[in-house]
């Protein structure tokens, strides 16, 4: 029944939030999201025993077939995590293990080892379940792969959206919607990984987009940024504001229904508008809270988009890191593009990324 593969590759995109970021880290709240053109591509072939290269390190790990790896340092933590959901589900589900070699290379990060912000443990963490399950069960539904991969990096992270492990899963665009966390969270100190993959998980929604008719842009500002403090900050804002904080997430729950309908109907006035007003929630977000969300690059990143008639924005959780615009057509691209190099913001180049896997 399962066909066995000697040599696989896949390759799993970075992702860039688009919009709805903070919002979506809370159950129920929707995000916008593009896969891009820079990918972790990961190499398994047949081998004498299981063993796992990732980049930067000179020697492999190796485990048993069948086994638990148990990491010797958290440079290896998101990949075991995911070697091992995936080893339990694939033994629950009565398949034979053979071992295997996992070479893991990226583009995800820049010749100086600054993350560019495109979601490298996530990806990493997408790469492992995709080669597994295309190794052992090519079968599998993409959504179950998503919870794998989902329970997977929570065991790791203890939080998160999994907007990031939603993106690189699925690639392109994507709306995606946090399932019920604490519902998640509760059951998994007793529930098994066949009942989670069985059981729908509440408030759960990943819609695939097509691709944006005006044309998109990415700046970096060449900060790399701890997200999980930009986060943990908010979070207590929350606490000292749960007003404040509400009236942002209904904002936002009526600008993402406005992105996906001009992402539906092709509407490029109301994307643009829509961008700006999801800029101005988390510029007041920020201000309210104390958090330098819109840096004064990414500021001028955003100003200079909508000066030329598009709109911009911070990318993920701001701070630094990338920003985002859309522009009426590529020679408004080009000439906002020229502006950015002129502020000191590097273009990069991304397109769609898409998940490809060969055999």
């Amino acid at each position: 029944m399962y066909q066995m593969k000697n040599k696989l590759q896949v390759k799993i995109p970075g992702k860039l939030y688009v919009a709805g970021e903070y919002a979506v880290v809370e159950s129920g709240h929707t995000a916008i999201l593009t896969a891009v053109n820079r990918y972790i591509t990961l190499t398994l072939e047949d081998s004498e025993r299981n063993e796992l290269w990732i980049p930067h390190y000179e020697n492999p790990v190796s485990w048993p077939v069948g086994g638990e790896l148990k990491p010797d340092g958290e440079h290896w933590t998101f990949t075991a995590e995911a070697i091992n959901i995936a080893t339990t589900f694939l033994k629950s589900e009565g398949i034979e293990l053979t071992p295997v070699k996992m070479v893991i290379e990226t583009e995800l990060i820049d010749q100086s080892g600054a993350k560019y912000g495109l979601g490298s443990s996530a990806a990493a963490t997408v790469a492992v379940i995709n080669a597994l399950m295309t190794k052992f069960y090519p079968e599998i539904s993409m959504l179950k792969k998503f919870k794998l991969a989902a329970l997977s990096h929570l065991v790791v992270q203890g939080n998160g959206s999994c907007g990031d492990i939603a993106s690189c899963m699925y690639g392109g665009w994507i709306a995606y919607t946090t399932f019920d966390q604490e519902w998640v969270k509760h059951r998994l100190a007793y529930k098994s990984l066949e009942w989670f993959m069985k059981e729908p998980w509440p408030m759960l929604q990943i819609e695939t987009l097509e691709e944006p008719v005006p044309t998109f842009s990415v700046g970096w500002t060449g900060t790399p940024v701890s997200t999980g403090k930009l986060v943990s900050q908010i979070h207590a804002f929350k606490q000292e504001d749960s007003k404040n904080y509400q009236h942002f997430l209904t904002r936002n729950n009526e600008i993402m229904k406005q992105i996906i309908q001009a992402f539906h109907t092709k509407d490029e006035e109301l994307l643009y508008s829509a961008i700006k007003e999801n800029r101005r929630i988390l510029q007041e977000l920020g201000t309210k809270a104390g958090v330098n969300i819109e840096t004064s690059l990414l500021k001028e990143l955003a100003d200079s988009a909508e000066n030329m008639g598009g709109a911009g924005k911070s990318s993920g959780s701001g701070g630094g890191d990338c920003g985002i615009a859309f522009s009426k057509t590529k020679e408004l691209a080009e000439k906002l593009v020229n502006e950015w190099e002129k502020l000191g913001i590097k273009h990069l180049p991304f397109h769609t990324g898409r998940v490809q896997i060969t055999e």
